[in-house]
């Protein structure tokens, strides 16, 4: 509020309200035609009023007086169309206003507040302002009038009425129209105050006046009430439990309608129509409890309080009084007729029956009856209020009782429905008519409470259909055939299945046609549902069917099946029992069906049949894949041959027995010749055989079987005269061509049989053989099966005699002979004696009939093999011959494993013929050497190979024949070897290890014979050392036989492994052999430096035996010279010394290992313990007295000779840092040092009294000297080089001795850098005295300076492995380059020896700084650059250059030569390649022809790790090879550019991480060995420069090997890390070696 207004303090006015435009707004919302009468009426009701009229006066009638106007009669009903009306008058008659009646007249919007009332808002009474300016009411003795003031303020007078002495019970509504027109069309408002009164509580007459005369009435009659059981599983209270159903009943409503006809009769009222309508209301009363906020809501809405209960009432038509009011209405005009329209049942869409709230509204109900309840409608009146939150609430939960009492009357009535099916099924079945009546009746019932769409809200029929179906528990019922069922046992209607079905639940076709809406909007799933088998099936279990039924039954059963299965097959014909003929046959007992196409067509219509068969009648309605599928079997014609001819079938009926009826025979035999051309080959094979055992041939001599009897040919007079039965006429059917061709194939002859004819033809003499022979060939194609039998097992042929002097006759069986050919008779077999009109002839018929009989063509497999063993020289060559000949034609089935046993092959054993087995004889004449037999050389053309003739003789009868009789001599062992060498591809490596085990191989002359094991002998090279033709056993046969002796075992040379074998299994033997201790200690350095090819089991075996040279020295009393002691001893009890000190205390005690350096690196790889391992040191305590001043001086001169000992003593790198100043070096003095040693293997105690010793105590070392011992500076370096080196050799400990006890010229004079470590010294001392000023403290030591100090090189522990084994500990020196570089590329140099190469000799070589450079110059990179891509290149030219960089280029680097192993390309073969990768095999492995295939998978994951990373070096796969050995360190190896990787390690390190899907590991190893070989190209040495360029390789393409070892997503995620790798490459390469080394 503003200050000034609050200054002011204006006071409130009233706001001014424009009356008629209020009114005329709530007006223009009352659409309805009579909404003045509805409101009217709606009053008087609430009033209690019984009685109402309506008037339409005229000015006429208002101008007169009553009595003057009813005088004057009534106006013609064509008058009422026209003339004018002036006023309405509306009275009621009950109680007269009330005061507060009178005050709400006169408030707008002030409701009655009665909560049973309709009227709710109060604006009713205002809808007379629709049609009149000035209402008047008056009731009582008072009256009230309206009328229009200025402004639009709508005034109104109130008094009491002139004149009036008593109460009028009659209150009466004027109304002046505002414009005059004609009265409402009289049936118009007779049908809608027939419709209003039919919901009205009190009022029951209406009658209605034009000008005092009446023009029609409206009177309703109301019945006896009746209660309707609610059934229990109704829920009875609304969703949100605010109203609960008490009751329901009923009562019976007859509403009466009077109306003036349109054509008025002047003769007196009793002319009016009169019509009637009976109704049924069923009314639910029901309790409302409502929560008190929705109260105050509704309360708020309505002006008043909502009921505490209320009435809902439904309109139900119910079908005979639909049916009856139809009728009405058909004898009454259609005016008249109409009036109930609008109350009547709407059945069709429900558009006309309405919600009423005392009158009708527009809302409709959506189902075929009116309802009236307490709803809350709009203001207007027209519609239900869904739109208010809390009033749709309240709409909502009365529209559940609506559905509720839908529910309650559907019940009902079915219960009435349910109760006549189930009187008329007690006694006899329901009549059709009386089935139909039901059904009627139920399609009334469904059409009734159809659920449409309601309007203009379609929430008021959804919400009665859902309480409709929600609130029963139980499911809907239904009208089915057999009864009222729950709606999940009723089915839908199906013509197909009505058609056989008797007691299926199933709707009828009418419902189904007329009511498919209702069946269509049930809720959920569909609860009507389709017919299946296993309704069809239980009703078929009850009940029988006849041949109609079941024909439609079956028909359905094939259309609706929708699979394959089995099963509803099954229990279709277990549940069908069929009715036909007065008998009941179980469908399931049915097996079989006649097609109707085919065996219908010829069946004696009246023949016996099984039971099992379909009956025709109901076989002939389906095909008979629709009848196989029902799973019944054909009914052949061969079933029915059977099935006539069982003797239960003949017996029980003569006329149906063939053997007894001649003219069933006949009917049997013409159905059998008609189907016979459609009868499949088996099918008549079956029939023979049914009627070939049955007499039912008619013959002359009577019923014969078929086999008996002859068919009557006429020029056959041989039966005639044989008097055999022959198929007579008289039968009763007619023999023609097509009955013949049936009787011959059951079994009727044509001619005689053979048997006959042989008897007495041949034995009466009237034929010859020949004689018969020409019959038989004249009758060949007549002949049967059983003729050629009897031919075949007859006697009745002769052979010709072998020799002239045998006149025995005797008869032979054509399969016991032969023809008559040169070849058998060659053969002595029996040939046929052969007396033709011509000469023999394969191809004659003669010579063909007697094949046909048995006539052998050639003589059987086993009976030639048998030949071919003959005595007869000349039977066995021919019978040979004859076999090998024929062996591809006549005897495909030979098998020669079934003929082992027989001697039949001609053989050559020595000098001699014979026959031999198949498995003895060879077909290569080489074994006549070793003594086999081999095959006569006349028949080496022969198909040997397919006769089962061997080749070769079996490896196991090779191994067999050198085991037990190997070869005497040289000359013998030569001509076996080399024909063995041509079959040594057939031995296995089983075979090969076997035979290298075999003394076969003469080593001296035959008459004193030493045979040794070929792995005992060496090739005879006369190159061998004296000491090893003593050691070993050389021989030489020539080039085959010494190649079949290398693949049994026999060693091109004599390897160390061999050296050392022997040396193990008889070491004193060895000694001596060599020549003593010098000369062994020659072939124990090869042993040395060869190491790497000795194997592990040999070294193990080494190491555990006493194989090990020790040496002991002793001195006797009184000697001056050293006495030394040779033992052969394990390794443990063999020591290394590297404390000569030490040694020098405990020599008598110990075996020692040779003092060589090589030799005791071996003895160390064996595991012989070091001296300083077995030694206990231990020293009395040093009790510090006052340095000295030879305690300064001798710290000076420690720390001034010192870096000259380190420059000069490239043995070994020290371990320790080296001290460079005062604070590392500290010189104490004490009074004594008096040091303990214990040899711990032997427990021997040396205590001696020394003058200095080196103690390490932090990061300094303390030096202490006696006074109680002389000077010596001997022990001085002892004690360091043992602190500084962990060693004390020789050779160290004399230089450091020298070096700090000679002058500087001597030293300068023997070469030493004097003045340049001196400089240095003095540069150093400066440095440190500075330093030593700009600390705060002295106890921290200069870092700086440290770094600079000498580099420890301790070894790596993982370096002692297998391919490693003997590396030395000590690391060469580098070039100048770098100190970051030179770091960690002397890390790198202690992995990069990885090829495996015998080079470790120069790789310990000390190095020379480069002349060019000096350690302050860089080398540029694009000089690496430069010959890093000649390296890669000198790959890519494949064979190339060894070296990529000229001699006189490499002017940065120091040059040299070491051992390259191109030796080993020679022992390696060429066995193919694995894509693309060449492969190779040591020449000594045995498997070389089947390696790849063992080794598929290996050498597969090696060549894709090799290609992948070919691909990274820019390298061709035809540069890299694959090579594989059995024993040696060698990994790879670079021979003139190619580079040979090993796939043994690869599968010993790599093969399984690969596989199992880890390639990493792999794949920087391999990248580090190809780098390392790489570098071979620019130098041959394992020195600082080949280390150089390895770090420079893997420089140069870490990053295209990091981005290869990532997926692509990453990269750039990990671009930093390559970067950083590539800056730190050498450190990177070194961890990446030791990646490789740890795997």
């Amino acid at each position: 509020m503003s200050a000034v207004m609050q200054q002011s303090q204006p006071e409130y006015e009233a706001v001014t309200i424009d009356m008629r435009a209020l009114i005329d707004n709530v007006l223009a919302r009352y659409s309805g035609e009579f909404s003045v009468f509805r409101e009217l009426l709606q009053n008087s009701d609430d009033a209690g009023c019984d009685a109402a009229e309506i008037r339409f006066e005229t000015t006429a009638l208002l101008e007169r007086n009553p009595e003057a106007a009813m005088d004057a009669g009534p106006h013609s009903l064509s008058d009422l169309e026209t003339t004018n009306v002036a006023q309405w008058t509306f009275k009621n008659h009950g109680q007269p206003f009330r005061e507060q009646d009178w005050l709400r007249l006169r408030k707008i919007a002030s409701g009655n507040p009665d909560s049973r009332k309709v009227g709710a808002f109060g604006v009713g009474f205002y809808s007379l302002f629709s049609v009149t300016e000035n209402p008047y009411v008056s009731s009582g003795n008072k009256e009230m009038e309206f009328s229009w003031g200025e402004g639009g303020q709508l005034r109104y007078r109130f008094g009491v009425l002139p004149g009036a002495v008593t109460v009028d019970l009659w209150t009466t509504f004027k109304m002046p129209l505002r414009e005059h027109a004609p009265m409402p069309r009289v049936s118009g408002l007779m049908k809608f105050l027939a419709t209003s009164i039919t919901f009205m509580v009190h009022l029951k007459d209406v009658a209605v006046f034009f000008d005092s005369r009446p023009v029609g009435r409206i009177t309703k009659y109301l019945g006896q009430s009746k209660d309707v059981p609610i059934p229990e599983d109704l829920q009875r209270r609304s969703p949100k439990q605010i109203m609960m159903v008490k009751s329901v009943w009923q009562h019976p409503i007859m509403i009466e309608a009077r109306i003036m006809p349109p054509r008025y009769d002047p003769e007196g009222s009793h002319n009016m129509k009169v019509v009637k309508v009976d109704l049924v209301a069923f009314t639910a009363d029901v309790d409302v409890a409502i929560d008190e906020k929705l109260s105050t809501e509704m309360t708020r809405c309505m002006k008043k309080s909502p009921p505490l209960s209320l009435e809902y009432r439904l309109i139900y038509t119910g079908k005979d009084e639909y049916a009856q009011s139809r009728a009405n209405e058909q004898q009454h005009p259609s005016e008249v007729r109409s009036i109930f329209r609008g109350l009547s049942a709407d059945l069709d869409r429900a558009t006309h029956t309405r919600v009423f709230i005392g009158h009708a509204t527009s809302q409709t109900t959506g189902v075929g009856g009116h309802m009236a309840s307490h709803f809350i409608p709009t203001v207007e009146r027209e519609s239900i209020d869904f739109v208010d939150r809390n009033i749709a609430i309240w709409n909502e939960e009365l529209l559940y009782v609506g559905g509720f009492l839908c529910r309650v009357v559907y019940g009902l009535e079915l219960s009435k429905l349910k109760s006549s099916w189930n009187a008329a099924a007690t006694g006899q079945p329901p009549s059709c008519l009386a089935g139909k009546l039901q059904d009627q009746r139920f399609i009334h019932l469904l059409k009734f409470f159809t659920f449409h769409h309601s309007t203009p809200s379609p929430k008021v029929s959804e919400s009665l259909a859902n309480s409709f179906y929600a609130c029963s528990s139980l499911p809907l019922e239904f009208l089915s055939f057999a009864g009222v069922y729950g709606a999940p046992h009723v089915r839908a209607f199906d013509p197909v299945v009505a058609k056989f079905v008797k007691a299926l639940p199933m709707l009828s076709e009418d419902v189904t046609r007329h009511c498919a809406r209702f069946i269509a909007t049930l809720p959920g799933h569909p609860m009507i549902g389709e017919i299946t088998l296993s309704d069809v099936l239980e009703d078929l279990r009850h009940n029988t069917l006849n041949v109609d039924e079941l024909v439609a039954c079956l028909r359905w059963f094939i259309s609706s099946r929708r699979d394959d299965s089995t099963s509803g097959t099954v229990d279709l014909l277990a549940a069908v029992t069929l009715c036909s003929r007065g008998r009941s046959v179980a469908l399931s007992s049915i097996k079989r069906f006649v097609d109707p196409e085919v065996l219908g067509l010829y069946l004696p219509p009246d023949g016996p049949l099984p039971v099992s068969v379909v009956p025709l009648d109901i076989s002939a309605h389906f095909s008979c894949k629709e009848l196989t599928d029902f799973g019944w079997e054909e009914f052949t014609v061969v079933s029915w041959l059977q099935h006539i001819s069982c003797p239960d079938v003949r017996s029980s009926n003569e006329k149906y027995d063939f053997t007894r009826s001649v003219d069933w025979a006949g009917r049997v035999l013409g159905a059998l010749c008609r189907i016979w051309p459609k009868l499949s080959e088996n099918m008549r094979n079956k029939s023979r055989e049914v009627l070939m055992n049955e007499r039912c041939i008619p013959t002359s001599k009577g019923p014969c079987l078929p086999e008996r009897s002859y068919l009557p040919i006429a020029e056959n007079a041989l039966c005639h005269h044989l008097g055999l039965p022959i198929v007579s006429y008289h039968s009763g059917f007619k023999v023609d061509e097509d009955v013949k061709t049936l009787l011959m194939y059951i079994g009727v002859r044509k001619n005689p049989p053979v048997q006959l004819l042989l008897t007495p033809m041949l034995s009466m003499g009237a034929w010859t053989v020949s004689d018969l022979f020409d019959y038989l060939v004249q009758k060949v194609s007549s002949l049967t099966p059983d003729d050629l039998s009897t031919l075949k097992a007859s006697n009745i042929f002769e052979k010709e005699a072998l020799q002239r002097n045998e006149t025995k006759s005797t008869r032979y069986r054509a399969d016991q002979l032969y023809p008559p050919t040169d070849i058998f008779r060659r053969l002595q077999l029996s040939v046929i004696k052969w007396r033709g009109k011509s000469e023999w002839n394969d191809t004659s018929p003669e010579a063909q009939l007697l094949y046909r009989l048995g006539l052998n063509h050639f003589p059987p497999l086993p009976e030639i093999v048998g030949l071919c063993s003959s005595r007869d020289v000349e039977v066995q060559a021919t019978a040979f011959e004859y076999l090998c000949n024929n062996l591809h034609s006549h005897y495909l089935s030979y098998q020669p494993e079934n003929f082992s046993d027989d001697e039949f092959v001609p053989a050559e054993s020595g000098d001699h013929t014979c026959l031999k087995k198949l498995g003895e004889v060879y077909s290569n004449t080489r074994w006549r050497e070793l003594g086999f037999p081999v095959v006569q050389d006349r028949y080496l053309n022969a198909p040997l190979r397919q006769l089962g003739v061997l080749h070769d003789p079996p490896t196991s009868k090779l191994l067999h024949l050198l085991e037990h009789t190997p070869p005497r001599d040289e000359q013998t062992a030569v001509r076996w070897f080399e024909a063995l060498y041509d079959h040594v591809q057939s031995f296995s490596p089983s075979d090969l290890i076997k035979l290298s085990g075999m003394p076969i191989v003469p080593t001296a002359p035959s008459t004193t014979p030493r045979l040794l094991p070929p792995t005992k002998c060496y090739l005879d090279r006369d190159t061998k050392p004296p000491l090893y033709a003593k050691l070993f056993v050389s021989v030489n046969f020539g080039t085959k036989a010494n190649l079949f002796l290398g693949a049994c075992g026999l060693k091109n040379e004599v390897s160390v492994e061999d050296v050392a074998e022997v040396l193990i299994e008889n070491p004193e033997r060895f000694f001596e052999l060599a020549g003593g201790y010098d000369g062994f200690l020659v072939e124990l350095r090869k042993l040395a430096y060869q190491n790497q090819a000795i194997s592990n089991p040999t070294m193990r075996k080494m190491s555990n035996k006493p194989a090990l040279l020790g040496v002991r020295r002793k001195k006797a009393e009184g000697q001056a010279k050293w006495n030394y002691e040779h033992r052969f001893l394990p390794c443990r009890e063999v020591t290394i010394v590297d404390d000569v000190s030490d040694y020098q205390l405990f020599s008598d005690c110990l075996f020692v290992a040779p003092q060589e350096e090589a030799l005791e690196h071996f003895y160390a790889s064996l595991g012989c313990p070091h001296l300083s391992d077995v030694i206990i040191e231990r020293c009395n305590d040093f009790h510090e007295i006052s340095a000295t001043k030879s305690c300064d001086e001798l710290q000076s001169l420690i720390l001034e000779r010192l870096p000259l000992f380190i420059q000069n003593y490239t043995d070994r790198q020290p371990e320790v840092t080296i001290p460079s100043t005062p604070d590392h070096l500290k010189v104490k003095a004490c009074k004594r040092i008096r040091v303990s040693k214990t040899l711990v293997t032997g427990k021997v105690t040396r205590t001696r009294d020394v003058w200095a010793i080196a103690r390490r105590k932090g990061e300094c070392i303390e030096l202490w000297i006696s006074k109680a011992v002389k000077r010596d500076i001997y022990e001085v370096a002892t004690s360091l080089c043992r602190l500084l080196l962990s060693t004390n050799k020789m050779n160290a400990t004399v230089l450091l001795g020298m070096i700090l006890s000679a002058d500087l010229a001597f030293l300068e004079r023997r070469g030493v850098l004097v003045d340049q470590i001196s400089q240095q010294h003095r540069d150093g001392c400066k440095v440190r005295s500075k330093a030593r000023k700009d600390r705060s403290g002295g106890s921290a030591s200069t870092v700086d300076y440290v770094r600079q100090s000498t580099l420890d090189t301790q070894p790596d522990p993982q370096l002692n492995r297998e391919g490693l084994r003997g590396s030395s500990k000590v690391s060469p020196q580098l070039p100048a380059l770098p100190l970051a570089a030179d770091n960690v590329l002397l890390k790198i140099s202690e992995v990069s020896n990885v090829s495996g190469d015998n080079s470790s000799d120069t790789a310990r070589c000390p190095s020379a700084l480069p002349l060019s450079w000096t350690s302050r110059e860089v080398i540029p990179q694009q000089y690496i650059r430069n010959n890093v891509k000649k390296a890669i290149e000198a790959c890519t030219r494949w064979g190339g250059g060894k070296s990529a960089i000229h001699a006189d280029t490499s002017q940065f680097l120091r040059s040299g030569l070491c051992k390259v192993s191109v030796d080993r390309v020679k022992c390696l073969r060429d066995i193919g390649q694995v894509k693309g990768v060449q492969v190779y095999l040591n020449e000594a492995t045995l498997d070389r022809a089947t390696f790849l295939e063992s080794k598929h998978g290996p050498l597969a994951r090696f060549v894709g790790v090799i290609i992948y990373l070919s691909k990274i070096y820019d390298i061709p796969t035809k540069s890299l090879h694959i090579f594989y050995d059995t024993s040696g360190g060698c990994i790879a190896f670079n021979c003139q550019g190619t580079i040979y990787l090993n796939l043994r390690y690869f599968e010993v390190w790599h093969d399984d991480q690969v596989k199992s899907g880890n390639r990493q590991n792999a794949q920087i190893a391999w990248f580090l060995v190809l780098a390392h070989e790489i570098a071979h190209n620019l130098t041959d040495l394992h020195d600082s420069e080949h280390e150089f360029w390895f770090s420079a390789i893997c420089e140069e393409h870490l990053p295209a090997f990091s981005r290869f070892l990532r997926p692509t997503q990453t990269r750039l995620r990990y671009g930093w890390l390559v970067v950083m790798v590539t800056i730190l490459l050498p450190l990177y390469g070194y961890i990446l070696q030791y990646i490789l080394l740890s795997n």
